[in-house]
C-alpha cells in the first residue's frame, strides 16, 4: 500500500536528507548545504518540514507526513527529533506524541526510504510529548511524559528499532540529552518539580539512575559541553532568564548545582526552557519562550555566565511562543541560529546571525513559515554540531 510520506521522501528529499548526517560523519558532510528539519507536532496527522540554508535565508520548505499523530505542543524543552545510525546508514527519528509512536526513516547512498512506526506498549506521550535523545550510536532513548518512563530502543540494521528495556522515572521528563561521550543520560523534570537526574548508560543500553537531584527552579531543556563535563539546564519559569549548571562526574553522578539568573542578571527575557552552546563553546543561547526573545550569554567552564544581549524576534504577534534552538554551521561560533516558533495557522523557523561578540541579529525576511501549525517545538540541523 502506498503512503504519501514514502512517496514524498523518495521523490523530493533524496538530496536534502542526504545532507543530514550523524556527528561521526560530520567531516564528510561539512561542505554540504545545511538543512533544517522540524517536527511540526500537529494535533492530528503529524508532519515534518525541511528547509535548505542558503547563507542568507531558509529555502523551502518541503514537507511530508510522519504516519503518526502529534499533540499540538507540550513541553518546550523536549527534543522531538533525533539522528542516529552507522557510517553506512543514517537514521532519522521523529516522535508522534498523539499516537505515542516513533516514525523512522533511513538514508543509504543518498536514497531515502521510510522504515516504519515503532510503539512501546508501556509508553505514552499524549500529555506533553515524547522526548528523544541519541548521539548517533546504537541506542535511541525516548522519554514518555504521560506514562513517565524512558524507553531504550536498540537501533538495528536498516534503522529498525527494537525495544530493549523500560525505566520508570519519578516525574515526567521535561528535557533530556545524552552526553557526547555516550556514557550518561541527563534529564530535567521541569517546572513545579525542580529536580534533575542522571543515568549511567551501560554498554548494552542499561540505565542506572543516580538521582534525582534538587534544582533551584524548573530545570527543563538541557545542553552538554563537548567534553561531557557539564550539564546546562534552561529553567521553565515566569521570571527572567534562569540557567543551572551541574558538573558531570566520571561516575555519571552530578555535582553541586551552579545557579545563575532569575533576578535580571541574565537579562529580562521571560522563560528559558531551551539552551544551546555555540560550536566554540564561548556563548550560550537561551530561547525565552514566553517573551519571544533570544538571550546571548558568555560561557566558560568555571562555570560562569555573563549577559551579552537579548533579541526580540521579528513579527512576535504572529506566534504564541518560541522553543527549540540550534546553530547552523559546524565551525567557529556556529554562524547562525535557527529558532522554532509556535504559531497558528502557521508556525515558523527564525534565522538569526551570530555576531562576533555573541550577540544575535535576526536576518531580513525571517521568520520562514513551515506551512503548518500550531505545535512546533523542536528542530534539528544537519550536518549537526560536532557534539
Amino acid at each position: 500500500m502506498k503512503n504519501l510520506f514514502k512517496l514524498f521522501l523518495a521523490a523530493v528529499l533524496v538530496t536534502a536528507l542526504a545532507m543530514i548526517w550523524p556527528a561521526h560523519l560530520r567531516a564528510v558532510s561539512d561542505k554540504s548545504t545545511p538543512e533544517v528539519v522540524t517536527n511540526n507536532d500537529l494535533k492530528g496527522q503529524n508532519t515534518v518540514s525541511f528547509f535548505k540554508f542558503t547563507g542568507t535565508a531558509l529555502k523551502g520548505p518541503e514537507s511530508g507526513d510522519t504516519l503518526g499523530k502529534g499533540i499540538g505542543g507540550g513541553f518546550a524543552g523536549l527534543d522531538r527529533i533525533a539522528l542516529g545510525g552507522t557510517k553506512q546508514v543514517t537514521c532519522g527519528f521523529v516522535s508522534d506524541a498523539g499516537s505515542s509512536d516513533i516514525t523512522v526513516f533511513k538514508v543509504v547512498n543518498k536514497v531515502v526510504t521510510i522504515v516504519g512506526k515503532f510503539t512501546d506498549a508501556q509508553g505514552s506521550g499524549k500529555t506533553q510529548g515524547i522526548g528523544l535523545a541519541s548521539i548517533g550510536g546504537g541506542f535511541l532513548f525516548a522519554a514518555y511524559t504521560t506514562s513517565r518512563n524512558i524507553g531504550v530502543w536498540e537501533v538495528l540494521s536498516g534503522c529498525k528499532l527494537k525495544l530493549f528495556a523500560n525505566y520508570k522515572t519519578p516525574y515526567a521528563v521535561a528535557g533530556m540529552r545524552e552526553t557526547p561521550n555516550g556514557k550518561t543520560l541527563i534529564v530535567g523534570y521541569g517546572s513545579g518539580v525542580n529536580k534533575v537526574d542522571s543515568f549511567s548508560i551501560g554498554t548494552t543500553g542499561t540505565l542506572t539512575e543516580h538521582g534525582p537531584y534538587r534544582a533551584d527552579a524548573g530545570a527543563s531543556g538541557v545542553d552538554i559541553t563537548a567534553d561531557s563535563g557539564y550539564a546546562i539546564f534552561g529553567d521553565t519559569t515566569s521570571s527572567t532568564t534562569e540557567v543551572e549548571i551541574y558538573p558531570i562526574n566520571s561516575t555519571g553522578t552530578l555535582g553541586a548545582d551552579n545557579h545563575f539568573g532569575g533576578n535580571g542578571t541574565l537579562g529580562d527575557g521571560k522563560g528559558s526552557s531551551n539552551v544551546w552552546l555555540s560550536v566554540d563553546e564561548k556563548f550560550l543561547f537561551v530561547s525565552n519562550n514566553s517573551s519571544k526573545q533570544v538571550t546571548s550569554l558568555g560561557f566558560t567552564e568555571s562555570p560562569s555566565l555573563s549577559y551579552i544581549n537579548i533579541t526580540t524576534v521579528n513579527r512576535p504577534s504572529k506566534i504564541s511562543s518560541v522553543a527549540g534552538i540550534a546553530t547552523v554551521l559546524t565551525t567557529g561560533n556556529g554562524g547562525y541560529l535557527v529558532l522554532a516558533e509556535d504559531g497558528s495557522p502557521d508556525s515558523f523557523v527564525a534565522l538569526l546571525q551570530i555576531n562576533a561578540d555573541g550577540s544575535t541579529t535576526e536576518v531580513s525576511g525571517s521568520p520562514f513559515a513551515t506551512g503548518f501549525g500550531p505545535g512546533l517545538q523542536s528542530l534539528l540541523v544537519g550536518p549537526p554540531r560536532p557534539f
